[in-house]
Order: structure tokens, then sequence, then C-alpha cells
């Protein structure tokens, strides 16, 4: 018997109410609180393969092959010399006109997470590295390897792809996050040779730019979508929309716990304006059935939790004044981090700053939107 949930979407104007509450308390919806990572990853990279939400731009997917590739073959430690390189390119990337999203640009050579650490999985996804193995594992084999007199590494031993676009001449002494046609070009070709048949892909096929949009579902040309991509973008929305009420419960009762009351009446504004929906149907039976196609790899537990919060909403219950629903978020929560749990102890309570995972769900799209409008813009225009 297939399930169905009756689900409503918010209004327009309520919409933004709830974003603006979570403005107010930078809510991100990378904290993990009531164990819902698995579900969400899945559908991430089922749309978004190789980006991760500390991505930043989609030049470093070339600005790392080319550091690395250049200190190949060199001799010494590879990674040491790698990471000085990596390093060297915050300073050059401060002195160019866009500066937004330079990784590393505010603590400069006390930088701990490299580009190359952030970028080294989806350079592989995309094709444009082949996968060998770690950074690590990369310097090993590039300590005594040999190479070609002209000093570029031996093709059976490289790690990239052989038709790496080039770097400018002047890179890296120069730099600056604009790609160039032949470069987009190049990211073009690999996400849709390497990542065919998604939304990342499609997107990059269309050709052409969009204005931002907060969700990826909000996008002006949804209607377009394939089948596949719709279905998919639809049930990842309206999972989105019925956990968040879940995670602005959690947080209502952290708040009344610190009694902290401005953010108590904060948070149930927004639980109420999360329950002022009009009327549609999700067919959740078919969801469960998408999360396995997508290789999601929640656990029984999680989908029990799941569905007990879609049954509550579902027979239209107040979460902030039900009992149940209360006791249900406790017990995810206990269930997911056990001693650290912030509703059942003390000492974890006392690490809440306001706001513990109540964004609403976005699958990575903050990160994939803004190197997919890199790529896109620079397909637009000419060296």
């Amino acid at each position: 018997m297939t399930s169905t949930l009756t689900w409503l979407d918010f209004s327009e104007a309520e919409r933004r109410r709830a974003l603006q509450v979570v403005e107010l308390f930078a809510m991100h919806e990378t904290r993990d609180e009531l164990g819902l990572g698995a579900i969400r990853d899945a559908f991430a990279d089922a749309m978004f393969p190789g980006i991760s939400t500390v991505q930043r731009r989609a030049r470093y997917f070339l600005f790392v092959p080319w550091i690395f590739r250049a200190a190949e073959g060199r001799g010494g430690d590879a990674l040491a010399n790698t990471r000085k390189a990596e390093l060297a390119l915050i300073g050059v990337l401060a002195q160019s006109e866009d500066t937004d999203g330079v990784i590393g640009l505010r603590v400069g050579t006390q930088l701990k997470q490299l580009p190359s650490m952030i970028y080294w999985q989806g350079v592989a996804r995309w094709g444009i590295r082949r996968p060998r193995g770690t950074r690590e594992q990369w310097s090993r084999s590039h300590r005594n390897s040999g190479a070609t007199d002209d000093g570029e590494r031996l093709d059976a031993l490289s790690w990239w792809h052989d038709n790496l676009v080039k770097p400018p001449p002047d890179f890296p002494h120069e730099a600056s996050l604009a790609l160039s046609t032949s470069e987009a070009e190049y990211l073009a070709e690999r996400i849709t040779t390497s990542c065919p048949g998604t939304l990342l892909s499609w997107l990059i096929l269309r050709r052409q730019p969009w204005e931002r949009t907060t969700f990826a579902w909000e996008l002006p040309m949804r209607s377009e979508l394939q089948s596949q991509h719709a279905r998919l973008l639809d049930h990842a929305q309206r999972f989105s929309e019925a956990m968040h009420g879940a995670a602005l419960l959690y947080n209502l009762m952290l708040a009344e716990a610190t009694e902290d009351e401005d953010r108590r009446d904060q948070y149930e504004d927004a639980l109420d304006t999360w329950r002022n929906q009009a009327s549609q149907q999700w067919d959740v039976t078919d969801f469960w059935a998408l999360t396995a196609e997508v290789a999601s790899r929640h656990d029984r537990r999680a989908r029990r939790f799941v569905d007990a919060w879609l049954e509550l909403v579902r027979d239209g219950v107040d979460p902030g004044g039900s009992a149940a629903a209360r006791e249900l978020v406790r017990e995810r929560e206990h269930e997911v981090k056990r001693r650290y749990a912030r509703l059942s102890y003390d000492s974890a309570r006392d690490t809440w700053r306001g706001a513990a995972g109540a964004g609403q769900l976005e699958y990575r799209w903050a990160s994939a939107q803004r190197q997919l409008l890199d790529i896109v813009n620079a397909l637009t225009e000419r060296d």
C-alpha cells in the first residue's frame, strides 16, 4: 500500500519570514543533530557529485592539479612543496579584484585545511584526477620516480587527466578566481563525461546562467527538468521541509532548557510559520524507494525516527505543544549522540550557542550553485 503524507508549501511571505529567523542565528544545515546526515548526503551526492560544503570557487578544481603537477619530478618532499605553493597562492589571490571565496584569505599562511584537502575527492569525481589514492600516497609515488627530459611526468604514472587544461604562463605568480572560457569548457566536459545523468551535468549542459536561489528547487527552470531530476528534487524538497520542523523543535527545546526567552519566542514563531502551509501530497513510499536507489546509508533507527515524525505531521500535531513530538526528538538526539546529547545532559547543553542544525537541508546547493555559475558564466563569455 502506498503511503502518502499531506505536506504543505510555504506561501512566499511565510517562507521569507522563516528564512529571516534562520538568518538571525546563522543556522547551518551541516550540523547533523538528529542523525539525518546519511539521507541528506546521499541526495546531495546524487544531485551534485564532487561537491562539498567547504568548497568555494570552481577554479580551485584547476589550481589543485596545476600545483601538484608542477611539483612532480622535482625531488624532495613533494607534499611539502605543494603546501608551500598552496599557501603562496593565498597571497596572490588576495591581490586580485575578486577575493570572494579565496580559501585562507583571513588566516593566510596559518591555514590548516588546504585547498587540495578540500578538493582532492572532487577532482577525482570529476575525472580530473585518476583515483590512485590519497595526497600522501601521491607524494610517496613521486619521491624517487622517473620523469621525461622536460620534467613532465610519464603518462603511465600520471595521476591526472591526459588532457588537463594547461595553466596560464604566469601561474602561480599571478592568478585570479575567474575562469577563462577554455578552462570553463574543460570543466564542463569533465563534469558531463564523469557525472552524466546528474542535475549537476544537466545544469552545465543547459549553459544558461540564472539568478541565485536559496534552494535548488527554487530554480526558475525547474519545469524543464527531466523526470529523474524532477523526482529527485521533489523528494529532496519534501524531506527538507518536513524535517525542518524537527530541527526547529529541537532548538526550541534547547532555548527553553537554557531559559533563553528571546530565542524561545523566535523558535516558536518559526515553528508556527512552518506549520502554516497549503495542502499537497507527498508519496513517502516512493521517497524511501528513492533513498535505496541513491544508496543512502541510513539505518533502521533513522527511518523509524523519520516515519514517526512524518506521522505526527500527517496527524496535524502542533510540535511545540506535543509531548509525543518532544519525546521523539529527545530520544532521537540521545540515540545519535549519547552522552553528548544536549537535551539529556547539562554539560552537553552548555555547548549550545543559540542554533544547532536549525537550518533547512539544502544538499550542498550553496556550494554547488556558486561553482556552477562560475563555469556557466564563463561559458557565455569570450576569452
